[in-house]
C-alpha cells in the first residue's frame, strides 16, 4: 500500500487547482459574470407577512412603468408544484411550492416578479405592485408547530406525484429500532440523558446566488446558475416549466462556495427560465445579500439523547428523540433525519439503538442541506454525551471512544436506512492517539495560562466524527440516486480533455480529477484539461454531495482514463509490436513491463496514430459508487475562557482527516481548516435569528451575522490517516463534510474542561457561559449550605 503510493508521479502530490491562475487573473466566469445582449433584469416581491393568503393583487400600475417588458403573479405560473430536489427519485422527492405563491409561508416569500430593462426599473416597478393580504395565524417554533391545535403551514403536498393531505404540521416521522432497546437500559449500570439544541446557521457563501436564462430557437432554455448538479438543474427546472428535459441546457459553473445550499433548487431558476420563456429575451435575476439569507441554513434541532452503559465502558442501549425545523418549503427534509438519525448509529458500537424523530413546517425561512446534512447537529450530542459518561465512569474519554468506536468489518449507514455499506478503512485510532499527543493531552487539566489574568481558564476538548464519501450502497438505494460520468480524450499533441459535470465550489475536486487523469495516462498534471462542460454533452451526475467528488466522481473519471489508456496502449502495441497487456505508461512513455528499453513517447504513439487515421482516442464512463465508505475525523481543541466576560477564544487546533489515499495533500489541508473555521462559527458566534413575534430574518447580512474572521482563527495543525480504501479511486475517499461535523462538540468539551461547566445548546455565546458558571457556582454553595 505505501509502496503504491510511494511510486505515484502525480497523485499524493501539492498541485495548484486548475482554475488557480483564471482565479488570479480575474478570467474565471462565475454566474454573476454572465452578461448577454438585448437582457433583462428579474426583481421579486416578497411577503411582509409570515403567513397570509393573498386576496387581490394589481400590477396595472407596474407594467405601464416604461422598461417593463413582464410583470408575472401566482396567476400566471403553471399551476402544479415546483421540482427543487436534484438527487432523489421522483417518488421520494417532496414538492410544496409553486413557482409563485398566492399562500406566502414566511416573511420573504415569493408574491410576484418583474422583468424589466435594468434593475432600477424593475426594482420601481415592484413598488407599484398593490397588494392586498388576508393575514393567517403563523407559528416559528418546531415544539409549538407539532401541538395538535397549531396552524397548518400546509394543507397539501406531494412526494413525488402522490398527494397528500397534511394533518398537522408534521412532514416527515423517521422510526428505526435495532435490538430490544428496553433490555439493553435494563442491562446498563449507568443509564446518561441530556437534550441538546442546535440552532440555524447559514451556509453564508461568499457568492451571490445569480440565475441567467436565455430562450434559444425551438422552444429551448439555455441556463446559468451556481448549482452543485446541473443534470439535476436540468431535470427539476424541465419538470417545473413543463417543458421536455432536452430543452434546458446548463452550463457548469465555478461556484464561490455552496456547502450543501445548492445541492438543490432555490426559488428563483424557476422564476428566471419562466420570464424568460414569455418575454423571449435573457433574463438575469440577482439576489441580495439579505434575500439570500431567506434560503438556506443548517436545520436546528432539539436532540434528547439517552445512553446506557455498562461499568466496563460498553454500550447497551441508544435512544434519541429528535425534533427537526425545516421551515416553510423543504426539499431535503424527507430526508434530513433520515441521514442524521443513519449518522448518530454509525458513531458508536452498540448493539440496542432507537431513533425517534419529526421534520415539522413552521413559518420560518427554508432551511436546506449545510455541510454534513444532519451530521453536526447529532454529533455536538453523542460527542458530549460521550466525555459526561466518561467522567461518571472516571475513565479517560479517549479510552472510551477507542473501546466503542465503529470500524473496519461494521455496519455503517450513509445517507438513511437503505444506504449500508461495511466500513473498510478507518485511521480513527491512528487520529486519536497522535493527535493526542500533539496536542498535550495528559496534560489537559484546566490551567490558568496567565499569571497577570487568573480569571482566563484554558481548557482541552477533542471530539471524533465522519461523513460519507457518497450516498451510494452496495444496494441501490429506493430514494437517492448515486452514479457519475465522465469522458477523457486524448489529443495528438499527448495531452488529454477530461469532460465531467462534477461541480467545484472551490474544494480542488476537478484538480483531483485532473491529477486522476494524469496519474492514469502517464501524462503530467499539466498536460490535463479540464473542458468546459454543460448538460448538453456530458454524462448524468448525481451532483457533487455528501462528499461524493474524489470518490464516487472519482470513480468515473478513473474508469474513462483507464478505457482511454486501454486505446493509447493498443496504438502502442501495433508500433511496438508487443501485446498491450504487456505495455504500461508511465512519466509521458509507453514502455515494455518486461524491457523497459522497448519504448516510444506517448505523444509519438498519437502522433503516429493521428497521420494513420486511427481515430480519436476518447472514451468515456458511467458508473454507481459501490460503497459509502466513511472518512473518519478527529478534531482537538485548545481554548481560552474569560470568566468574566464569557468569552472564548480558540488557541490551538489539530485537526486529523482519514481520506485513503491522499490526491491533493493541500487540498485536504485546505479542507481541513476550512471545516476548522466554519465549526468555530456554529459552536460560538453564528445564528440566523428569527424574531418571535413576526418572523422576520433579525440579521440577514454579514454585518449582523458573526462570521469568524481570519484572525480569530487558532494555530492549526493537520493530520493524514495513513489507510487505503480498496473502493476508492487509487484507494481515495472524501472529506469535505467531516471536517466541519466534530468541531462544535471538540469546542464545548474543551470549554467544560477549562470551566467545569457544560453548555448544551448552540451557539455557545458569553451569555451562555457566564449563566453556566453562575448554576455551577450556586449549585456549589448549596451543596456546602
Amino acid at each position: 500500500m505505501v509502496k503504491e503510493r510511494e511510486d505515484f508521479l502525480v497523485i499524493g502530490k501539492d498541485l495548484p487547482k486548475v482554475e488557480a491562475e483564471a482565479k488570479a487573473r480575474g478570467e474565471c466566469k462565475f454566474a454573476g459574470d454572465i452578461s448577454l445582449p438585448d437582457m433583462l433584469h428579474g426583481k421579486i416581491l416578497r411577503s411582509p407577512h409570515a403567513h397570509a393568503i393573498v386576496k387581490r393583487i394589481d400590477t396595472s400600475k407596474a407594467k405601464r412603468l416604461p422598461g417593463v417588458k413582464a410583470v408575472i403573479t401566482h396567476k400566471d405560473v403553471p399551476q402544479q408544484l415546483v421540482w427543487r430536489t436534484y438527487f432523489f427519485t421522483p417518488s421520494a422527492s417532496v414538492r410544496d411550492n409553486y413557482i409563485l405563491e398566492k399562500e406566502v409561508r414566511y416573511v420573504g416569500d415569493r408574491v410576484a416578479a418583474v422583468a424589466a430593462t435594468s434593475p432600477e426599473i424593475a426594482e420601481e416597478a415592484l413598488g407599484l405592485i398593490e397588494v392586498e393580504y388576508e393575514l393567517l395565524p403563523a407559528v416559528f417554533d418546531p415544539i409549538q408547530a407539532m401541538q395538535p391545535d397549531a396552524t397548518l403551514v400546509h394543507r397539501m403536498i406531494k412526494r413525488g406525484d402522490d398527494e397528500i393531505k397534511m394533518k398537522n404540521n408534521i412532514l416527515a416521522p423517521v422510526n428505526w429500532v435495532i435490538g430490544d432497546v428496553e433490555e439493553g437500559f435494563k442491562q446498563a449500570d449507568l443509564v446518561v440523558e441530556n437534550e441538546y439544541k442546535t440552532i440555524s446557521v447559514h451556509n453564508a457563501q461568499m457568492e451571490r446566488t445569480t440565475v441567467t436564462c436565455q430562450p434559444l430557437p425551438g422552444g429551448r432554455l439555455e441556463v446559468w446558475v451556481p448549482t452543485q448538479n446541473i443534470h439535476g438543474t436540468r431535470i427539476d427546472l424541465a419538470k417545473s416549466l413543463g417543458i421536455p428535459n432536452n430543452k434546458v441546457k446548463v452550463h457548469r459553473l465555478f461556484c464561490g462556495g455552496t456547502f450543501g445550499v445548492r445541492s438543490q433548487a432555490s426559488f428563483i431558476e424557476a422564476i428566471c427560465g419562466f420570464l424568460a420563456l414569455q418575454t423571449r429575451r435573457p433574463v438575469r435575476i440577482e439576489l441580495s445579500r439579505e434575500e439570500m439569507f431567506l434560503n438556506g441554513g443548517r436545520h436546528p434541532m432539539v436532540m434528547r439523547l439517552k445512553t446506557g452503559v455498562r461499568k466496563d465502558g460498553t454500550f447497551t442501549a441508544l435512544d434519541i428523540h429528535w425534533i427537526d425545523d425545516t421551515g416553510a418549503y423543504s426539499a431535503t427534509a424527507e430526508s434530513m433525519l433520515s441521514l442524521a438519525s443513519g449518522f448518530l448509529l454509525s458513531m458508536y458500537r452498540c448493539p440496542n439503538m432507537r431513533v425517534d424523530g419529526y421534520t415539522v413546517y413552521t413559518n420560518t425561512p427554508p432551511r436546506t442541506a449545510m455541510r454534513g446534512v444532519g451530521n453536526p447537529q447529532q454529533n455536538f450530542a453523542i460527542e458530549q454525551q460521550m466525555d459526561i459518561i466518561a467522567e461518571k465512569l472516571d475513565v479517560d474519554p479517549l479510552e472510551l471512544r477507542l473501546k466503542n468506536h465503529v470500524r473496519e468489518g461494521d455496519r455503517f449507514y450513509g445517507q438513511g436506512p437503505d444506504i449500508v455499506c461495511v466500513v473498510q478503512s478507518s485511521g480513527t485510532e491512528q487520529l486519536i492517539k497522535e493527535g493526542a499527543k500533539l496536542i498535550g493531552w495528559e496534560h489537559r487539566k484546566a490551567v490558568t495560562p496567565y499569571k497577570n489574568q487568573p480569571w482566563i481558564k484554558r481548557g482541552i476538548g477533542m471530539a471524533r466524527g465522519f461523513h460519507t464519501s457518497s450516498a451510494a450502497s452496495v444496494k441501490p438505494s429506493d430514494f437517492c440516486l448515486d452514479y457519475s460520468g465522465a469522458a477523457v480524450r486524448v489529443n495528438e499533441n499527448g495531452t488529454a480533455n477530461l469532460i465531467t459535470p462534477c461541480a467545484d465550489s472551490g474544494t480542488g475536486n476537478l484538480s483531483a480529477h485532473a491529477a486522476m487523469v494524469a496519474e492514469v495516462l502517464g501524462l503530467r498534471y499539466e498536460d490535463v484539461t479540464v473542458t468546459e462542460a454543460d448538460t448538453d454533452f456530458t454524462h448524468f451526475d448525481s451532483g457533487t454531495h455528501a462528499s461524493r467528488g474524489v470518490y464516487a466522481q472519482g470513480l468515473a473519471v478513473f474508469a474513462a482514463s483507464t478505457n482511454a489508456k486501454k486505446i493509447i496502449l493498443d496504438w502502442a502495441a501495433r508500433i511496438l509490436e508487443v501485446p498491450a497487456d504487456h505495455l504500461e505508461a508511465r512519466d509521458r512513455r509507453i514502455y515494455a513491463k518486461t524491457d523497459p528499453s522497448i519504448e516510444i513517447g506517448i505523444e509519438e504513439v498519437l502522433r503516429i496514430g493521428h497521420l494513420q487515421d486511427w481515430g480519436t482516442p476518447i472514451a468515456s464512463a458511467s458508473v454507481r459508487a459501490p460503497a459509502c465508505p466513511p472518512h473518519f475525523t478527529v478534531i482537538f481543541v485548545e481554548v481560552d475562557v474569560d470568566t468574566m466576560t464569557g468569552e472564548v477564544k480558540l488557541v490551538r487546533a489539530i485537526g486529523g482527516a482519514d481520506v485513503g489515499t491522499v490526491i491533493n495533500p493541500q487540498a485536504v489541508r485546505g479542507q481541513t481548516i476550512g471545516g476548522l473555521h466554519m465549526g468555530m462559527g456554529f459552536a460560538l458566534t453564528e445564528a440566523s435569528i428569527i424574531d418571535p413575534v413576526d418572523g422576520h430574518v433579525v440579521n440577514p447580512n454579514f454585518r449582523d451575522y458573526k462570521l469568524l474572521t481570519p484572525l480569530d482563527m487558532p494555530k492549526v495543525e493537520t493530520i493524514l490517516a495513513d489507510t487505503y480504501e480498496p473502493t476508492g479511486p487509487f484507494g481515495a475517499k472524501g472529506v469535505g463534510e467531516g471536517a466541519t461535523n466534530p468541531v462544535a462538540s471538540a469546542v464545548a468539551n474543551a470549554i467544560y474542561n477549562a470551566i467545569g461547566a457544560r453548555i448544551y445548546s448552540l451557539p455557545m455565546t458569553p451569555e451562555k457561559i457566564l449563566e453556566a458558571i453562575r448554576n455551577k457556582q450556586e449549585s456549589a454553595g448549596n451543596k456546602r449550605g
